[in-house]
C-alpha cells in the first residue's frame, strides 16, 4: 500500500508554492499525496484578478482559483485536492470546522502531513490554518474522538514557509531542508498555472535559491544545491537509531570514513 501525505493549504496556491518540490519528490517516489485546502484564496490572494476583472464577483474569483489548483494538482500528480470553502481573509477556524478537519485526517489517515507554522502574523490565516491542524492532529490521536474508530496518531508533521520568511519575526526556525533541484522546474511550471498570483513566480523562485544557498552551506560545499525547501519539525525525531541523512551517509562513504 502507498504511503500518503496529506497537505493542508489555507488558501489555493499555498501548497504550491511553499511545498511544491517536496510534494513533486513524494509523487515520484510513489506516495498519495491529498491538498486539502480550506480556501479559495478568493478575497485576499487574488488582488491581480480583482484587478483586471473589475466587476467580477466572488463565485466568479473561487472559480477562477479552484480551476488554477485544480490544473496545477493534475499537472504535479497530486492524487485528490479538495476545497473547503471556508472563506479567506478573516478565516475562521471554530470549533466545528476543527471536527470536520479531525473526521477527514481520520479518514484518510496519513503518513505525513505538511502545513503552514503557527506563527504568522504577517498572514493570520496560514497561522490559524497550522493551528488548527495542530489541534486536529492532537484529537486524532485519542481514542474517542470518534466513536467506534481507531485513533491515528502522526508524529511527523512538517511546517513550511511562512509568508515573511524572517525568524526573528515569526521563529520560523528551519531544521530540515530538501534539494528540490531536480524537480524545481516543474514546480515553477505549476506556480505559472496561478494565473491570478502572478507575482509568486518571481518570489518562490528567489525563496527556493536563497534556501538552497543555505542547504548548501549545510552540506559542506560537496554537493551543489541549487534549489530547496525548508521545514521546521512538529515534533523531535523519534526511532531506534539517529537521523542520518541520506547525504551525510553518502559523504562519510565518500570521504572513507566507513
Amino acid at each position: 500500500m502507498s504511503k500518503k501525505m496529506l497537505v493542508v493549504s489555507a488558501h489555493g496556491a499555498d501548497w504550491c508554492t511553499r511545498a511544491g518540490g517536496t510534494i513533486l519528490k513524494y509523487v515520484n517516489a510513489g506516495w498519495e499525496v491529498t491538498v486539502y485546502a480550506l480556501t479559495f484564496g478568493e478575497h485576499g490572494e487574488s488582488g491581480a484578478y480583482w484587478k483586471d476583472h473589475w466587476g467580477t464577483n466572488v463565485e466568479e474569483v473561487k472559480h477562477c482559483r479552484k480551476t488554477e489548483a485544480q490544473a496545477a494538482a493534475a499537472f504535479m500528480g497530486v492524487k485528490r485536492i479538495e476545497f473547503f470553502d471556508y472563506g479567506d481573509y478573516p478565516l475562521d477556524m471554530g470549533t466545528s470546522r476543527v471536527q470536520d478537519l479531525i473526521c477527514r485526517i481520520m479518514d484518510l489517515r496519513p503518513d505525513v502531513i505538511l502545513t503552514h507554522w503557527i506563527d504568522d502574523p504577517f498572514n493570520m490565516d496560514h497561522e490559524i490554518t497550522g493551528k488548527a491542524v495542530v489541534r486536529a492532529v492532537s484529537a486524532c490521536g485519542m481514542r474517542g474522538a470518534i466513536p467506534d474508530t481507531d485513533p491515528h496518531f502522526i508524529p511527523d508533521i512538517f511546517f513550511f514557509e511562512t509568508t515573511m520568511p524572517h525568524s526573528e519575526f515569526n521563529h520560523f526556525e528551519i531544521d530540515t531542508y530538501l534539494d528540490i533541484g531536480d524537480v524545481f522546474e516543474k514546480k515553477i511550471q505549476a506556480v505559472k498555472l496561478f494565473a491570478a498570483q502572478p507575482q509568486l513566480v518571481e518570489y518562490y523562485t528567489r525563496c527556493a535559491k536563497n534556501r538552497g544557498v543555505q542547504a548548501n552551506d549545510w552540506s559542506r560545499g560537496r554537493r551543489s544545491i541549487q534549489y530547496a525547501e525548508g521545514f521546521k519539525r512538529y515534533v523531535p525525531y523519534l526511532g531506534d537509531c539517529l537521523p542520518v541523512s541520506s547525504l551525510e551517509e553518502r559523504f562519510i562513504k565518500e570521504d572513507g570514513y566507513v
